[in-house]
Order: C-alpha cells, then sequence, then structure tokens
C-alpha cells in the first residue's frame, strides 16, 4: 500500500511525458559541432572537396536515433593568404560522397581583389534550407571553387552545426 503513490506518481510522470510535446521539449539536449578545413585554391579554374562526417562524433552516434532536428549554425570563411591575382570563390553543398556536378550552390560568390586577405566572416547564404536537408543524414560533402587569373589562395572555413535531440523520443 506503501508503493502505491509511488507508482501513481510514476505513471502521471510517463503519461505526462509522452502525451505533451511541450513537456518533452523540456527535454531536449542541444549538441554543437566544430569542424574546420582549409582549402587551398590554386590555378584559374579548381574544385576542392572536404567532406563532414557527424558520426565520427561519440555524441552524435549516442543519440543517432533521437534527433528532433539539425540546423547549421554557421558557415565562416577567412581568406588568410593570396598570393595571386583578383578572382571568385563560391561554396557548393552536396550528399556525402556525390560528385562536384551533383552539387548546389549554397551561398553568395565572394569575389576578392589581387592580394587581398579577409579575416573570419559569415558566408552570405543562398540556401541554408538544402544545406540542412543534406545534413540530416549525418554526412555532408563540401566544395570551394575558385576562379581568375592566377590566384593563390589559403581560405579556412568553419561549419558549427547543431542538433537536437531528445532522449523520450
Amino acid at each position: 500500500m506503501k508503493r502505491m503513490p509511488l507508482v501513481l506518481a510514476l505513471c502521471l510522470v510517463v503519461g505526462w511525458l509522452s502525451g505533451c510535446g511541450d513537456a518533452k521539449d523540456a527535454f531536449d539536449i542541444e549538441l554543437r559541432f566544430n569542424h574546420s578545413h582549409v582549402f587551398t585554391v590554386r590555378g584559374d579554374i579548381g574544385s576542392y572537396d572536404w567532406s563532414i562526417n557527424l558520426e565520427d562524433n561519440e555524441d552524435y552516434q549516442r543519440y543517432k536515433n533521437k534527433i528532433r532536428k539539425i540546423e547549421i549554425d554557421y558557415l565562416r570563411y577567412e581568406i588568410t593568404s593570396n598570393r595571386g591575382g583578383s578572382g571568385r570563390i563560391e561554396l557548393y553543398a552536396g550528399s556525402y560522397g556525390s560528385t562536384f556536378s551533383e552539387a548546389k550552390k549554397v551561398a553568395q560568390t565572394i569575389s576578392i581583389g589581387a592580394g587581398e586577405t579577409r579575416h573570419v566572416t559569415d558566408v552570405d547564404w543562398i540556401d541554408p534550407g538544402y544545406l540542412e536537408s543534406v545534413l540530416a543524414s549525418g554526412k555532408i560533402s563540401l566544395w570551394a571553387v575558385g576562379s581568375g587569373t592566377g590566384i593563390d589562395l589559403t581560405i579556412p572555413v568553419y561549419v558549427q552545426v547543431e542538433v537536437t535531440v531528445n532522449p523520450f523520443e
């Protein structure tokens, strides 16, 4: 008889969590994954790839089946070295392991002058929703495409991904 209030309270908590979306939201966990890569872009036209695989992270693996949403917090770049002429850089994304011909442009064109460098800068998005939909699989491939006469650039790129999980899903 003494266990009856405990059992009743447990049943109420379980019912509350399973039947009320707002209550379950209180148990959401936000995980942030930071990735970076340095693109070296040389020549008149060049395409350089990089892949992100969230499955390499232990926390992602632990909550992989409990994901509620995946968002890109930011995609930033900087130009730390520019030993060539003026040109343009474009960023593309596609499914993990896909070819460049299947990729889609995700940020506005970055124009640079001869010798110009830049501090860390957020990209101007074209379609962040596309990037997030591709990343929903936990993996994505990115490309930096350079064009211009004799460009020779070093471009670090930084991506922060926020994954919202709920252990009660």
